[in-house]
């Protein structure tokens, strides 16, 4: 069931008006979300759930002794063991064949240790249940006695499958309130409920067959073809990804309820580091409490810095996949702030750049080229079944070839993006795109309107996808 379907238009209108017809009842608000997680979940697989509910059932409880333990060097120890524990799955699930294939004579093993179907966004939910834990271990947040509460928030439909990963200490608590939705709260929501859909349904899913294209023909294409497959490759993950997360965040606060802000137009971004606070933020956050922080942070000496950075981003890259391609993706995002850390000049930007002003600087365009050319070129590796295919990528690339004509196909799907970048740009102030509380209601109006029609009559729906971010 696809935000962009109308099955989950009609199963989203239901559980809303069921939802708030019993407004008075905090309790059975929580049932009805709960029910509506599992069957959400169901939909995709009829197992599913069950694993889902095994998590949830170990972190509820685990979080409740956690809380009653007194002696601290038991409570580590039971952490740990809790860590573990809702791990294995994911571990086992998702990276057996990896190390398997990575152990002298155990790769025989390798093709049969799975028969299973791996459960949609597994990575996303233990990682909330491990966050919950450590949480309550640390004492920031408070356990939840009710299960039915916990267990809706774990299984809370909008943000199960693809995030953003939720913080216990800031989306727990609102699930033991009722927020009545106002006006500009519900304008918000249709806001990004429509600019995730426009760039879902008209950017994204225009654009996938151009990058499948050229990855599945990758020996027959020029460095030019292969250059912009995967520069299209880049805004498509975006597109895809992010208004996943806009639909999500504007369907949870009709709801009542506010879920974090996962991208914050990062195309936009001077500098890697940049970049990486304004995509996929929560995931961001969630490696910075939980590992980066922990470790040391900044606080440690400079060549420790280095080694936790790129120990960090070769940890991001293996939750994306069980695949050395992904692991080198990582890496090389890691490597990207070495010489900025050498010369001292990481900037940690706090607004966006050009505030105020129509065009951004000379110097600021060509940081965001930079920028934004040093993350595509690491997307061969994350789009890539293996390293060879990687080799010949670059070799193709970085060749004469790079400068022959490229196929038509692909220099026509970038016309699709030009809309999505262009908008997010005038609006790179807002909160969100389609922030627009300045301006006249008839104003605001018309252009929902238009965006409507754009995804109406651009939308083709034999080019259907699953979102890209569901197999992580």
């Amino acid at each position: 069931m696809l935000f962009n379907t109308e099955n989950f238009a009609k199963f989203f209108a239901f559980v809303l008006c069921i939802y708030w017809l019993f407004y008075k009842w905090r309790f059975i608000q929580n049932i009805v979300l709960l029910v509506a997680g599992g069957y959400f979940y169901y939909c995709f697989h009829k197992s599913f759930p069950i694993y889902l509910f095994c998590l949830i059932t170990i972190s509820y409880f685990s979080g409740i002794l956690l809380n009653k333990i007194e002696k601290q060097e038991t409570r580590k120890v039971f952490l740990v063991f809790t860590i573990v524990l809702l791990g294995t799955g994911l571990l086992y699930i998702k990276y057996s064949n990896l190390i398997l294939g990575s152990i002298p004579g155990l790769d025989a093993w390798q093709a049969s240790a799975l028969h299973i179907i791996i459960p949609i966004g597994i990575s996303y939910f233990t990682f909330s249940t491990i966050g919950y834990v450590v949480d309550v271990y640390r004492r920031k947040t408070v356990p939840e006695i009710n299960y039915i509460t916990y267990a809706s928030y774990i299984s809370f439909f909008p943000h199960i499958l693809s995030g953003p990963i939720p913080s216990s200490s800031q989306i727990l608590p609102q699930f033991n309130k009722t927020t009545i939705p106002n006006w500009e709260m519900i304008e918000t929501s249709i806001g990004e409920i429509l600019w995730g859909l426009f760039k879902k349904m008209v950017v994204a899913d225009n654009i996938v067959m151009a990058v499948n294209y050229c990855f599945a023909n990758y020996a027959d294409q020029n460095g030019s073809t292969l250059f912009l497959g995967v520069t299209l490759f880049s805004l498509y993950l975006y597109a895809d990804f992010s208004g996943y997360s806009d639909i999500a965040r504007g369907t949870a606060r009709l709801l009542g309820f506010d879920i974090a802000r996962n991208f914050q137009m990062p195309f936009f971004s001077r500098n890697p580091a940049e970049f990486w606070r304004r995509w996929h933020s929560s995931l961001r956050k969630w490696m910075l409490d939980y590992l980066y922080l922990p470790i040391g942070g900044n606080k440690v000496s400079k060549t420790k810095y280095i080694f936790l950075i790129l120990f960090i981003f070769s940890f991001s890259g293996l939750w994306h996949g069980a695949n050395y391609t992904f692991i080198c993706w990582g890496l090389l995002n890691g490597i990207y702030f070495l010489p900025y850390i050498f010369m001292g000049n990481l900037v940690r930007y706090k607004t966006p750049p050009s505030p105020g002003k129509w065009l951004p600087t000379l110097k600021e365009f060509l940081q965001m080229l930079l920028t934004f050319n040093l993350v595509t070129i690491s997307r061969v590796f994350f789009r890539s079944p293996n390293i060879d295919v990687v080799k010949s990528f670059f070799e193709k690339i970085f060749s004469l070839s790079l400068f022959a004509a490229p196929i038509p196909l692909v220099t026509q799907q970038l016309l699709w993006c030009l809309p999505m970048l262009i908008v997010e740009w005038v609006q790179r102030e807002g909160t969100y795109v389609l922030d627009m509380k300045k301006q006249n209601i008839y104003l605001r109006f018309c252009v929902y309107i238009v965006i409507i029609v754009a995804i109406y009559f651009l939308y083709k729906k034999q080019n259907t996808t699953e979102y890209y971010y569901f197999k992580f």
